[in-house]
């Protein structure tokens, strides 16, 4: 379906009637309701009586505000809750109000098209409507497209279920609508009853709220599976990454999350991915299945790696690994709350989510200078526990390029930074054991070192750090030598292990403040 010249001056006519529409009671009209996260390539917010202001990522966005889109523009509006509103081209939404911490929400579409993405509503008396010139939908949690035309509202169920009834509460009837399903709502009239959308219908109710990726040369995905004991109400995040060509090579970077949007296939379910977003429901199982992610736009799905769950620990409270390798991934167990946004961080330096759900949460950690830091973790930006943790980063050296002549020695060397008082933790086990593996013996080989500790055996060098061999500044040096066999390229494989009492999420947090 396409827009007419009297839809376009029927939206105008709703618009000039929503300028003027009543405030909410409640809290005060300014207070704040979310933030901007996208915008393509224009679009605007209304404020009081200001002048209009072009929207731009990170703009906070507060109650009664209103955001416009012209014809190709698009927005992204994320609320406090975690929920997300993708504002289609030509439309005119509202924020009348939205209290996280009741979990009532109350959004005006005057015209155009809306696409929400809506966390589940767990608080009594919680609420999230949507409302058009002639319709109310009542969200419970749940992904939903609301497109106004000239003469009806259509209102489109993606996920979990919707109710719909007319705005005027003299005209009885309300359907229930199921993921699939649309109903349209005329002036005067009662919801027609839920019918099975069509393909072409689902398709152009997306496509007409993506926030497409324009550009973008996609390349590969990654999901990490969450752990089968926290499972339940999990959402994972898709990561991806683009390629392009620099100084005539070949460079990989990660995409925008607010533009990583399409569907996740995890065995046989498809489910819809929102500004990297996808909530599946119930994860139980201990081995992830396979799957793809498929960008909006795309026609075939992107080369996908879903990472195997970490191990899981029992215990109360929130407690965490009490050291991690910098860019690796760690988990946070504890009670998280249904609705809540957690983050956790090094210092003022964020790890990245990957997962969350009411008993935990997966990250990864931030690549800094190997070193004990002050964590912090917070909900919905509300601090809420503390500790330490160690973030442990290697260096390598080695021959650039990894060539060797015949009978030519070499050396390498891996240092390790971040070990400061880790041994108190591990009862006179080493802390880390690395091992370096000759994955090239008919090139290289007399793999040697004279590290404390370090012992070799074939093609490989087993290094046991913990104790004595840890410098008071919490470093160490490896060492290593070889002798070529041959003329040739050589490959080292180095492969490290913490100990599983500093690996494992057992370090306690210290309450900071009651979760709200």
């Amino acid at each position: 379906m396409s827009d007419s010249g009297a839809v376009r001056q029927f939206a105008a006519a709703a618009g000039l009637l929503l300028f003027f529409a009543s405030p909410c009671t409640g809290q005060s009209p300014s207070a704040r309701a979310g933030e901007v996260r996208a915008v393509l390539p224009v679009g605007r917010i209304l404020r009081d009586s200001a002048p209009p202001k072009d929207a731009q990522r990170d703009d906070p966005v507060f109650w009664q505000d209103i955001a416009q889109t012209a014809r190709s523009g698009r927005m992204r509006i994320g609320l406090l809750d975690g929920s997300i509103l993708n504002v289609g081209s030509e439309s005119q939404m509202q924020i009348l109000q939205h209290d996280p911490q009741t979990q009532n929400t109350g959004i005006e579409l005057a015209y155009g098209r809306l696409r929400a993405r809506v966390v589940r509503l767990a608080r009594p008396r919680a609420n999230f409507e949507v409302r058009t010139p002639v319709a109310v939908t009542g969200v419970v949690g749940t992904g939903l497209v609301v497109r106004i035309f000239a003469d009806f509202t259509e209102v489109l169920c993606l996920e979990d279920s919707v109710r719909v009834r007319n705005r005027n509460d003299m005209i009885r009837g309300e359907v229930v609508l199921l993921p699939g399903e649309f109903t349209r709502v005329a002036r005067a009239a009662p919801p027609t009853p839920p019918a099975k959308a069509s393909p072409e219908q689902l398709r152009e109710a997306l496509e007409e709220t993506d926030i497409p990726a324009s550009g973008v040369a996609w390349s590969r995905a990654e999901v990490s599976w969450p752990p089968a004991e926290c499972g339940e109400d999990a959402e994972l995040r898709v990561r991806a990454w683009s390629k392009r060509i620099q100084n005539n090579k070949e460079v990989e970077s990660p995409v925008d999350p607010e533009l990583v949007s399409g569907t996740l296939r995890l065995g046989t379910q498809v489910i819809r991915v929102e500004a990297s977003l996808a909530n599946q429901g119930a994860l139980r199982t201990r081995e992830p299945p396979e799957g793809a992610f498929t960008p909006a736009g795309a026609a075939e799905p992107l080369p996908t790696k879903i990472w195997r769950a970490l191990k899981w620990e029992e215990g109360e409270g929130w407690r965490v690994a009490r050291a991690v390798p910098v860019g690796s991934a760690f988990y946070l167990l504890g009670p998280m709350g249904k609705t809540g946004r957690p983050t956790f961080s090094f210092g003022q330096h964020p790890a990245e989510l990957l997962w969350q759900s009411p008993c935990g949460a997966g990250f990864l950690a931030p690549r800094l200078p190997g070193s004990e830091y002050e964590v912090t973790l917070a909900i919905d930006g509300q601090p809420v526990a503390r500790g330490k943790m160690n973030l442990i980063e290697m260096s390598y050296e080695l021959p650039n390029p990894p060539a060797v002549l015949r009978g030519q020695s070499i050396s390498f060397g891996i240092n390790v930074r971040g070990l400061g008082g880790l041994d108190r933790f591990t009862q006179g086990r080493p802390a880390i054991i690395t091992v370096v593996t000759n994955q090239t013996p008919h090139i290289i080989g007399n793999l040697g070192s004279n590290t404390p500790g370090a012992k070799a055996s074939g093609e490989t060098i087993t290094y046991a750090i913990g104790g004595g061999n840890i410098s008071s500044a919490g470093t160490i040096r490896l060492d290593g030598s070889a002798r070529g066999r041959q003329a040739g390229t050589f490959v080292l494989g180095i492969e490290t292990r913490l100990d599983e009492a500093l690996e494992r999420p057992r370090n306690p947090l210290a309450p900071a403040a009651p979760v709200r």
